[in-house]
């Protein structure tokens, strides 16, 4: 009797076991598989042939910029990948470990690596791990100048590219007729409205550089369009600086250097006279942006006949709406209308500094050869500037 319960009962338990996976077998065959999504943590990365690419064009919408990409997959298991590239052609692309990707702008181009693989737990479910990888480094697409010689300049002749290519000097070797300053600017488009950031290398060198030489007038300015960006009053002679600076919201703009010149022509009058007659007629210089005229007295070779020294007689003068103004000492190197005139004596060179106020002579300095360290002469005067610029870069801030 147990043996055959025993067997019984065994005989039930096989033909319920049956039933239910018949049972079982019929379900599946009329429903879906359940399909579910989870993190994967998969071991990759990408690798771009360069991550900085420099571009001259000035049109940043007609840029044709190629970048190489390549997936380094270091788990063997995966099934399949997806390249997702924002804002380039194309913008995705399957199954492909290598791929090249087209670029029209500059800009900051980010790169992911979708990775999937797929697991079978049952016959009821199929699991999908995903991965997305990022790139390490975005590939940056950045503008360097490289044709100074195409900026349009009010003064071609000061404006030389070296032979580099790579530089470009503003040269300063005459006195200008008027203190306007000269200009070189080139046009930029196809920005979209971005946050640039802006850099460039600069330096001033004098042609005779006197430590002493310090003036708080602005020499030079860089503009975007006419938006002063910064300004250089002091020098550090013959050293370059890197300036960087940021715009918002540029789409289409004009870059722009302005050097202001050294000396112009001035509107005042100097004449010496001797023994109340007229004798010489002084070339004045206005230093731009600095309140004061200068001239250079070349009295070495003028004596008499004896050999006696001549004292001769200076007054500032000027026409204003038809009337004549003339300025002269009043003691102490002041000056006042209708003054003294400014006593010089011959047998020597001479610069002589008359500082304005209000755009009046107010006082005078009278320099001499041989007690001062100061050029007195104009080919080799302390104020000429020569300006330089290399290594401007621009790049779209993200």
């Amino acid at each position: 009797m147990r043996i055959h319960l025993n067997f019984y009962s065994k005989t039930v338990l096989l033909v319920v076991a049956l039933g239910a996976f018949q049972f079982c077998t019929s379900d599946l065959e009329g429903s879906n598989y359940i399909r579910a999504e989870r993190q994967g943590d998969f071991k990759a990365r990408i690798v771009v042939d360069s991550t900085k690419l420099y571009r001259s064009s000035r049109n940043s919408g007609q840029l044709n910029v190629d970048v190489k990409y390549k997936a380094v997959l270091l788990d063997t298991d995966i099934d399949s990948l997806e390249w997702i590239f924002p804002n380039g052609n194309p913008e995705s692309e399957k199954e492909a470990l290598t791929t090249t990707v087209n670029y029209s702008s500059y800009g900051v181009f980010n790169s992911k690596l979708v990775l999937t693989k797929v697991d079978t737990v049952n016959l009821n479910y199929i699991y999908s791990y995903k991965d997305t990888i990022e790139i390490a480094r975005p590939v940056e697409i950045i503008y360097k100048e490289s044709n100074w010689g195409s900026f349009s300049a009010t003064d071609e002749s000061i404006w030389a590219v070296l032979p580099n290519d790579e530089t470009v000097l503003i040269r300063e070797n005459q006195v200008f007729d008027e203190s306007t300053p000269f200009v070189a600017s080139a046009a930029f488009t196809g920005f979209e409205g971005n946050k640039l950031k802006f850099s460039v290398e600069y330096k001033l060198t004098h042609k005779n550089y006197l430590a002493s030489n310090v003036s708080p007038n602005t020499k030079l300015e860089v503009l975007i369009d006419e938006l002063k960006a910064f300004g250089v009053s002091r020098v550090t002679d013959d050293q370059y600086f890197t300036q960087e600076f940021y715009v918002n919201t540029l789409s289409d703009f004009d870059f722009k250097i302005k050097k202001y010149p050294s000396l112009s022509t001035s509107a005042w009058q100097m004449t010496l006279t001797v023994s109340g007659t007229d004798a010489i007629d002084v070339e004045l210089y206005d230093l731009v942006n600095q309140d004061k005229v200068i001239g250079y007295l070349s009295l070495d070779e003028l004596t008499t006949t004896s050999g006696t020294t001549e004292v001769y007689e200076a007054l500032l003068k000027t026409t204003s709406n038809g009337n004549e103004f003339s300025f002269g000492s009043s003691g102490n190197q002041l000056m006042i209308l209708d003054g003294d005139p400014v006593q010089i004596e011959s047998g020597s060179k001479y610069k002589i500094v008359f500082t304005l106020e209000d755009g009046l002579p107010k006082s005078y300095q009278l320099y001499r050869e041989d007690s001062t360290t100061i050029p007195v002469s104009l080919e080799v005067n302390e104020y000429y500037l020569d300006a330089s610029f290399k290594n401007l870069y621009i790049e779209v801030v993200p």
